[in-house]
C-alpha cells in the first residue's frame, strides 16, 4: 500500500506498509513552495513519478490508514477561565466531537493540563504530545514535547510540570500543541487532537489575576500536618513556624475553621514521666507559637499523649525520628469547653492508671506451660530418663522439689556477729 497526503504545513509524505506493524515513510518538507530550488523541484517530481509507478505495479489494498484530526475552527475557537478565588484557577476550551482540554493551577502546586473525552477511552495507550506552528506561520519547525500514557477513562491523559508548562507557553507564543495516537480500534488510523492559540490572549489576563490570589502552600495539606522536633527539645524548628504561619493565612480565607487541635507526642526513651512533660512542653510552644502571631487562644485545643501513641516502631532512630512529633488538625467543629476538657483528661488518666494495672507483673504470676513430654515423664519417671539419654542435648527440666520458702527474710548474713554479742553484753 501506497499512501499520498499533503500536511497542513506543506508537508509531503509517502508510506509504503511492509506490514501491519512496520511502515517504510519518505517526508519531504519545505516551508514554501514558490521558493524551492531546482534541485529540490527535480527531486520532488521524480519521487513522485516513482511514486505514481509503483501505484500502477501494486495492486491497491481493501483498508488504507487515515489521519482523523480534532481541531477548533477559527470561527468556534474560544477559551474560557473560571476558578475559586485562593484555591484553583482553570483556563479551558471545548473540542468539537471530542471533549475538552483544560489547564488547572491549584495553591501549592504547579500547573496541570488535563484532556478529557465525550467518548471513555477503554485501553491504554501511547500518545506523541508535540507543538505545531498554525498555517499561516511557515518559517517555525514542529518539535516533540514529550511522549507519555493514555488511560482508560474519561480523563485519559494528565500533563504534569514541566510538560504543562511548555504547552501553556506554546499557546502564548501562538502555536498549537498536538497530541497524537494511533485509534484504539485496530491501531490503523491515526488521532491528532490540537489546542487552538487563537483567542488565547484574550483571557490570559484574567487567569493571570487569578493566580495573583492563589497560596503559596498546599490547602488540603495545611487541613492536617505535622510538625517534628529534635531529641529531648520542645523549640519550634523554622520550618516548623513557616507551617503555622501558613495556618493564620489559611483562617483568614476559611471562615469554617473552629477549632486547632494538637496533639503532642514523644518516643519511647527515657522515663514515662519525663516524656509526658515533654509532650505537654511541646503542646505549649505550638500554643504559644500560635496565640503571638495572632490565633485566638479559645479556639486552641491541646493535647499531650507521652509516649502512649506511636505511629512508627521506637526500636530504630527513623522510627523515634518520627515520634517526635505534634499533630495540628484544622476542624469546623466548636473545642470542647473548659469543663470538658478537664473531665476528658480526667479520663484519660484513669485509662493509662488502668492500662498500667493490666501490664504490671504483680497483677497476676506468669503462666509456665509445660510441654507435652514433660506431662509424660511426671507420670513415667523411667520413660523421663530414657528420653534424655536418647536426646543429650536436649535442654533439661528443672526439678520442683525444693522446699517452699520461708514466710520471712533472713537478713542474719547481713548483721555482724561481733557487734550482737557486744549488744548481749
Amino acid at each position: 500500500m501506497i499512501k499520498f497526503a499533503w500536511h497542513r504545513k506543506y508537508r509531503f509524505f509517502i508510506f509504503l506498509p511492509v506490514n501491519r506493524k512496520c511502515i517504510i515513510g519518505l517526508n519531504i518538507a519545505f516551508s514554501n513552495p514558490m521558493k524551492l530550488k531546482n534541485q529540490q523541484i527535480i527531486i520532488f517530481l521524480t519521487l513522485s513519478l516513482l511514486a505514481f509507478v509503483m501505484l500502477a505495479v501494486i495492486p491497491a489494498p481493501t483498508a488504507f490508514a487515515l489521519e482523523r484530526e480534532y481541531v477548533v475552527r477559527m470561527a468556534k475557537a474560544d477559551w474560557q477561565t473560571d476558578g475559586k478565588k485562593n484555591y484553583e484557577c482553570s483556563l479551558w476550551q471545548k473540542i468539537p466531537f471530542y471533549g475538552e482540554g483544560r489547564f488547572t493551577h491549584q495553591s501549592g502546586h504547579e500547573v496541570r493540563f488535563d484532556l478529557y473525552s465525550d467518548t471513555p477511552v477503554m485501553q491504554d495507550a501511547r500518545v506523541i504530545l508535540q507543538s505545531e506552528p498554525p498555517p499561516w506561520r511557515h518559517d517555525d519547525t514542529v518539535f516533540e514535547i514529550a511522549k507519555l500514557d493514555f488511560s482508560s477513562g474519561h480523563n485519559p491523559l494528565t500533563v504534569n510540570h514541566p510538560y504543562a508548562s511548555r504547552m501553556f507557553q506554546q499557546l502564548e507564543n501562538g502555536m498549537s500543541p498536538v497530541i497524537i495516537y494511533r485509534d484504539l480500534a485496530d491501531g490503523r488510523d491515526i488521532i491528532a487532537v490540537m489546542l487552538s492559540p487563537i483567542h488565547f490572549r484574550k483571557v490570559l489576563a484574567k487567569y493571570r489575576e487569578c493566580e495573583q490570589s492563589l497560596m503559596d502552600f498546599d490547602l488540603e495539606r495545611i487541613k492536617k500536618f505535622r510538625l517534628y522536633f529534635a531529641t529531648n527539645k520542645a523549640e519550634l524548628t523554622s520550618r516548623s513556624k513557616r507551617d503555622l504561619d501558613n495556618v493564620l493565612r489559611y483562617l483568614k480565607i476559611n471562615p469554617k475553621i473552629k477549632q486547632i487541635r494538637i496533639d503532642a507526642h514523644a518516643d519511647a526513651r527515657g522515663r514515662r514521666r519525663f516524656n509526658d512533660k515533654l509532650a505537654e512542653r511541646r503542646s505549649e510552644s505550638v500554643v504559644k507559637y500560635l496565640v503571638s502571631i495572632g490565633a485566638k487562644r479559645d479556639m486552641i485545643y491541646a493535647v499531650s499523649h507521652g509516649e502512649r501513641e506511636p505511629t512508627f516502631s521506637n526500636k530504630t532512630a527513623q522510627g523515634r525520628s518520627k515520634n517526635r512529633r505534634a499533630d495540628v488538625q484544622l476542624l469546623e467543629t466548636p473545642p470542647p469547653t473548659l469543663e470538658e476538657q478537664k473531665a476528658m483528661e480526667v479520663a484519660r488518666k484513669a485509662e493509662r492508671r488502668r492500662l498500667l494495672r493490666e501490664k504490671s507483673i504483680f497483677n497476676k504470676p506468669p503462666v509456665v506451660k509445660k510441654p507435652a513430654s514433660d506431662k509424660q515423664s511426671d507420670n513415667n519417671p523411667a520413660a523421663a530418663q530414657q528420653d534424655m539419654q536418647d536426646n543429650p542435648e536436649q535442654e533439661s527440666v528443672p526439678i520442683d522439689d525444693e522446699p517452699p520458702p520461708p514466710n520471712f527474710i533472713n537478713l542474719d548474713h547481713l548483721i555482724d556477729k561481733n557487734t550482737v554479742q557486744g549488744l548481749k553484753k
